[in-house]
């Protein structure tokens, strides 16, 4: 900061150099020298000493314009600086497709906030392994949680956290025989015939199984909305139209739904930990996954 700014507008607002020399913590002899060393190399007096307080004079005031600017252009940028050293977070990015962050992600997130107050967590879509790969090489995710995409393990450190496979859901809330001749938790496409059905895009993997298995079922389901997103989905059968079929990590933990896992059905993934060997796990990396795991594992009692 330019010192001499301070000094002149500390006396311009007291109006005595005497003054001013306490405020900013100088000798009045040596404020006194400042000042003049200054109007020397100015060329003019800044100051009319013939009066008291002492009043600037016209190159005075021309000079406290641009110096109470100056100051406070510093001190702008000074609470910008500290604002933004401050408000500089670590950052953890995930990559993982959207419907299971929705099932997945939102309470291990609330925990890991508990503790990592410090550390944003960002969620960056994946919808498939080319993507992956960009995401990963550009380094613009730290690790994955992704069903069923399946990377090289050569080139990426792969983990086990669940098993999926397909499910029908249906809300606690809704009344129909179907429903009620259910026993044992299965159930076939075959039994479900009549009940209204929501089917969303399930993804490459997963679409063209479920429609295998309702043609081969010969089950005449009657399909209310097809192709929508997880969410609408989800929020139909919980408000009671239909059900509906979807992986099972779209719904683990969802309250309100039940869950019958379809007979005769061998498709499901591997729900996957996945980071590039080359690059450490950082400690906040560590404590989520021990979160994830925890919760998948409450959850689904494996």
């Amino acid at each position: 900061m330019n010192e001499d700014f301070k000094y002149i507008t500390a006396i311009a607002e007291h109006g005595s150099i005497s003054k001013a020399a306490r405020e900013v913590h100088i000798s009045q002899p040596g404020l006194s020298q400042r000042l003049r060393r200054l109007e020397a190399a100015i060329g003019a007096d800044l100051f009319d000493r013939s009066h008291a307080p002492l009043q600037p004079t016209e190159v005075g005031k021309v000079y406290l314009k641009h110096a109470y600017r100056a100051l406070a252009s510093e001190e702008a940028m000074r609470r910008e600086v500290s604002s933004a050293a401050h408000s500089r977070r670590r950052r953890l990015r995930i990559g993982v497709s959207m419907p299971r962050a929705n099932a997945l992600l939102a309470d291990p997130i609330v925990s890991f906030y508990a503790t990592n107050h410090g550390c944003a967590v960002d969620l960056v879509e994946m919808v498939n392994i080319d993507q992956m790969h960009r995401l990963f090489l550009g380094d613009e995710v730290d690790f994955a949680v992704l069903t069923p995409i399946s990377p090289d393990p050569s080139s990426y450190e792969l983990g086990v956290l669940c098993h999926e496979r397909l499910v029908v859901i249906a809300s606690d809330e809704l009344r129909a025989p179907q429903l009620a001749r259910i026993r044992g938790g299965h159930v076939g496409i075959a039994q479900l015939e009549g009940l209204p059905f929501v089917l969303p895009s399930c993804g490459d993997y997963y679409d063209p199984i479920i429609s295998h298995i309702i043609e081969s079922s010969n089950a005449q389901l009657e399909t209310v909305v097809r192709d929508c997103s997880a969410e609408l989905a989800l929020q139909l059968v919980s408000d009671g139209l239909g059900a509906s079929i979807v992986p099972s990590t779209w719904v683990v933990g969802a309250e309100g739904l039940r869950t019958f896992e379809v007979t005769g059905v061998k498709a499901g993934a591997v729900l996957r930990y996945i980071r590039r060997h080359d690059r450490p796990a950082s400690e906040e990396e560590r404590h989520f996954m021990a979160i994830l795991r925890k919760h998948l594992s409450e959850c689904l009692g494996s």
